[in-house]
């Protein structure tokens, strides 16, 4: 499902889960943010991408359907705060190859890096509320890049919107053709590679605000939700 590799300064790191569009269950977010880790002894640069024409889809639905006990939505909403707030703690910077369609979490892995490539055809979306869930990542960090009433419009329509509208909204870097797509990437880890280590990671550092409560509020959110009927049984529809 997670697969990684070492390329002159970055670990690329894949999500390799095809048959169901990339979509992570929770040790795929675990393992994820495992690999992206090991980066900070490795590389100089993480690069995440997905395989064939999906980045990520987000969350394996299943997996929040079948979230029942306390337990279990603590376990989730603990994987999910690891993996995105992991990112953020990381003394490497991530890239982001977005290498087709991002959603939910997909979109929010894309936001959590410090630079993303994406293909012209790609598209990106927020689609949780109309599932019964919420994107934690993006409520609380989303806003700080593309502003409240984009956030809200992505957040509460679960409509998708194009590359070019993402590298206007400044959700991503650049907006290139596939066969662009690794080139690109290689020239930003190049050039940060040139940078001494310290001063990357003190940039990066400086540059992100603290997580001021997060995890308690991600835990807060997905309980109430999955003790609502209405949202489980959006959940069960989508699933089925």
């Amino acid at each position: 499902m997670i697969r990684a590799e070492t390329r002159g300064d970055a670990r690329w790191v894949t999500i390799d889960r095809p048959e169901k569009r990339n979509a992570l269950h929770l040790d795929g977010w675990r393992r994820l943010g495992e690999e992206l880790a090991r980066a900070e002894s490795e590389s100089r640069v993480a690069v995440l991408t997905g395989v064939d024409d999906v980045f990520c889809a987000g969350d394996d639905i299943a997996v929040i359907d079948e979230a029942e006990s306390a337990a279990e939505v603590e376990a989730l909403a603990d994987a999910l705060y690891e993996t995105f707030w992991g990112i953020e703690r990381l003394s490497v910077p991530v890239v982001a190859a977005v290498n087709g369609l991002a959603y939910g979490g997909g979109f929010e892995l894309v936001c959590a890096a410090d630079l993303a490539v994406i293909v012209d055809d790609a598209a990106l979306a927020l689609p949780e509320t109309t599932i019964g869930a919420y994107p934690p990542y993006a409520v609380e960090r989303v806003g700080e890049i593309c502003g409240r009433k984009r956030l809200m419009e992505l957040v509460l329509t679960g409509e998708p919107i194009d590359a070019q509208t993402a590298r206007e909204w400044g959700l991503v870097n650049r907006v290139v053709a596939a066969e662009e797509l690794e080139p690109a990437v290689e020239e930003y880890v190049e050039r940060v590679g040139e940078s001494p280590k310290r001063a990357t990671a003190t940039a990066r550092r400086l540059a992100r605000s603290t997580d001021d409560g997060a995890r308690d509020r991600i835990r807060g959110a997905l309980s109430q939700l999955r003790r609502d009927e209405a949202c489980r049984a959006a959940t069960r529809a989508f699933t089925e």
